[in-house]
């Protein structure tokens, strides 16, 4: 939990809180800026794709060993640099040191060491803390110690928690499970020919990139709404503690009403949220964050269900693999395009806008998706 959250919980909870101090180190525009979370979002993801099969040879305390100290050294890395093609390395290296300490590792663990409870060790690792208290705790040190004291600070609390790995002794063992066995030999075409699978990676995907783009521009956007600084890091700090309540909620309904149609109804509640934070005066920005947060939160969570509840158990990793690599072109976008429309307009407002009607149209792919989702042979057998 404490790797989980001094990678994933820093690199995606400080982004927005830095970004108007590295434009002025880097000497780059907002649109420009941007792109150092799509260097983040998309290392993760293809690190996580590339680095699954080695997270066993490695071990998982290893691997999460090596995410804390790529982490560690990115940041340290971005408050020594004054070179924006470093700084976009560093973000990068952010990525796979996210992957390797807050993903593969703890999923590793948890599927390895409890294996029927591997849902509940996986949402306490994953309670986002340090996303909910970074920005505010970030936006107040800068004040004091400015960009580079902020960085070099940051990397040095990892130390301590690598230390804390670094002493653990866990052995690990490799076990080829009929699951296993099935996952490694399920063809492409299998996962590929499915129109549901299809529907839901691209509703997915649209919601995953504008959950992307608010952490990234949610503190600029309260600033130029007429907000201070600490008090549009709140904001963000709420939208990550809204979704203490939101995981277990939206868990909740997946098991319920499917987790298509609970994909589906997170897509409306992002939409109208997005909407209210473009239209409503400023007092009403707290409220609207802590909505959006409570239904993007988890959208990692639904994913994994929906692979599940599509494919089985057997099928639902390696079909999640391959979902993940249709959102990598969203996720790198994002950002700067809503950056990009910020620049053209002046105004954050109507790229908000936008975000809202392409959230619709993510709902309508996953309202498809949850009328023709079919049920993994499998469990149909079972029922029989």
């Amino acid at each position: 939990m404490l790797a989980n959250n001094f990678t994933l919980g820093i690199a995606f909870g400080t982004y927005g809180a830095f970004l108007s101090h590295n434009e002025q180190a880097f000497g780059v525009a907002r649109d420009t800026i941007s792109f150092g979370m799509s260097a983040v979002s998309t290392t993760l993801g293809l690190s996580a794709l590339i680095m699954g099969n080695a997270v066993r040879r490695l071990t998982p305390r290893r691997s999460i060993a090596i995410g804390m100290a790529a982490t560690a050294c990115a940041l340290a890395g971005l408050g020594l640099t004054t070179s924006f093609a470093v700084a976009m390395a560093m973000w990068a290296l952010l990525g796979f040191g996210a992957a390797m300490a807050a993903i593969l590792g703890p999923v590793a663990i948890a599927a390895e060491y409890f294996p029927g409870r591997s849902g509940k060790m996986l949402a306490l690792t994953n309670l986002p803390l340090v996303l909910f208290v970074g920005p505010w705790a970030v936006t107040t040190i800068l004040a004091e110690l400015g960009r580079e004291g902020t960085y070099l600070l940051l990397a040095a609390l990892l130390l301590p928690v690598l230390a804390l790995v670094l002493r653990l002794r866990v052995g690990t063992q490799t076990v080829a499970s009929e699951a296993q066995q099935f996952q490694a030999n399920l063809p492409l075409r299998a996962i590929m020919s499915r129109k549901d699978f299809w529907l839901l990676s691209l509703g997915i995907a649209v919601i995953a990139a504008t959950g992307t783009a608010y952490t990234v521009h949610a503190i600029p956007f309260g600033r130029s709404a007429g907000l201070s600084g600490p008090a549009s890091a709140v904001m963000l700090s709420v939208y990550s503690g809204a979704g203490l309540a939101g995981v277990p909620l939206f868990g909740w309904l997946a098991d319920r009403i499917g987790a298509p149609r609970a994909l589906a109804l997170s897509g409306g509640v992002q939409c109208v949220s997005w909407a209210g934070l473009a239209l409503a005066p400023p007092g009403g920005f707290l409220f609207l964050s802590a909505m959006l947060g409570a239904a993007t939160t988890p959208l990692t969570m639904l994913h994994g269900t929906a692979m599940a509840q599509m494919f089985g158990g057997n099928g639902a990793g390696r079909a999640m693999g391959y979902s993940y690599a249709i959102k990598l072109p969203f996720l790198f976008m994002a950002s700067p395009i809503v950056g990009y429309a910020y620049l053209q307009m002046g105004d954050y407002r109507p790229a908000f806008l936008a975000v809202a009607a392409s959230l619709m149209v993510a709902v309508v792919l996953l309202s498809v998706a949850s009328l023709t989702r079919r049920r993994p042979r499998a469990q149909v057998a079972a029922e029989a």
